[in-house]
């Protein structure tokens, strides 16, 4: 018994996934206008943006700030002002203080720039309408705070690494308004900065003249009570010093005279002990007037002793 074999089963043919490059070739061919239309639909969406985009530019003030301290007293010959951070932290602290409200408003008040249409948020052309639907009044009051916040917006303070000096960044429709800012807001920071330092000093120089004044009221007290312990006691002032003073210079004066007088007499006792006793041989006999007459009389007389015992022999009674 024979059995026929079983005929194939076909099977499905799919297409296959890759792409010829020629297939690449016709399909950008077949498509060519929609591909040039895109291009050129970017292309004027581009320009159009570049036209109607302004052009913006940034100005940089740079600000020094100084870490030393103000030392209104100091016992130190050379005192060390500079925080032992190198006044990093300080310098951190006055990047707000040149972004605070206060600066900026003294900036905007400087410049007038609640009236430039490209702060004060009256600029675009729905602004201006919602400002006619609306009125002008809630306008003149808000505009202050969006012309703050409009500067808020545009400007950017920064320091760079390992330096003690503050970037001051405005961005603006044109280069003149934005170094302008720039300067503007440097000047208000710096006057802003120099007037609490003037507080300081005036503060300072205040609690000095109250202490100043505290210690003269102590020496005033110190002096009366002097005064009175004086008139209590009978200490009476002559020629600006006490009485008892000058009586104890008097007797100082008498005891250093005395002294010295008694170390000179000691200084002849000595030299008549040295001298065998001879009371002429002093230094103040020898320059004694009578004593020199007294010599020349006993010299003459011994002359005329020996001549007349020459004369007459040693035993004439002369």
């Amino acid at each position: 018994m024979q059995y026929a074999a079983p005929e194939p089963v076909p099977t499905a043919s799919y297409a296959s996934s890759t792409v010829e490059l020629g297939d690449l070739k016709r399909i950008l061919v077949r498509r060519r206008f929609l591909i040039i239309a895109t291009a050129a639909l970017l292309t004027l969406v581009t320009l159009a943006y570049g036209l109607l985009t302004p052009a913006l530019y940034s100005s940089v003030a740079e600000i020094i700030i100084d870490p030393q301290d103000l030392q209104v007293v100091t016992n130190d010959v050379n005192p060390s002002r500079v925080p032992p951070d190198g006044g990093i932290t300080m310098v951190e602290s006055q990047v707000s203080v040149v972004q605070s409200t206060g600066v900026l408003l003294k900036a905007i008040e400087a410049t007038k720039l609640t009236e430039d249409p490209e702060f004060n948020g009256q600029g675009g052309l729905l602004s201006r309408l919602l400002g006619g639907v609306l009125g002008s009044g809630s306008a003149e009051t808000d505009r202050t705070g969006k012309t703050l916040d409009a500067l808020r917006r545009v400007l950017a303070v920064k320091r760079a690494d390992k330096v003690l000096v503050l970037d001051v960044i405005v961005t603006a429709k044109s280069a003149d308004k934005a170094a302008k800012l720039a300067n503007a807001i440097a000047q208000a920071y710096l006057a802003d900065h120099a007037s609490a330092r003037a507080k300081m000093a005036t503060d300072a120089s205040d609690s000095i003249t109250a202490r100043l004044d505290e210690q003269r009221k102590r020496v005033q007290k110190a002096e009366n009570a002097v005064e009175a312990y004086k008139s209590a006691n009978n200490m009476v002032m002559a020629a600006g010093n006490l009485v008892s003073d000058q009586e104890l210079t008097e007797i100082n004066t008498q005891l250093s005279a005395a002294q010295s007088r008694t170390a000179a007499l000691k200084a002849q006792v000595d030299q008549l002990r040295r001298s065998g006793g001879a009371p002429d041989a002093t230094s103040e006999a020898m320059r004694s007037s009578v004593i020199s007459s007294l010599r020349a009389q006993e010299a003459t007389l011994v002359d005329q002793v020996s001549q007349l015992g020459t004369e007459l022999g040693p035993r004439h009674p002369r």
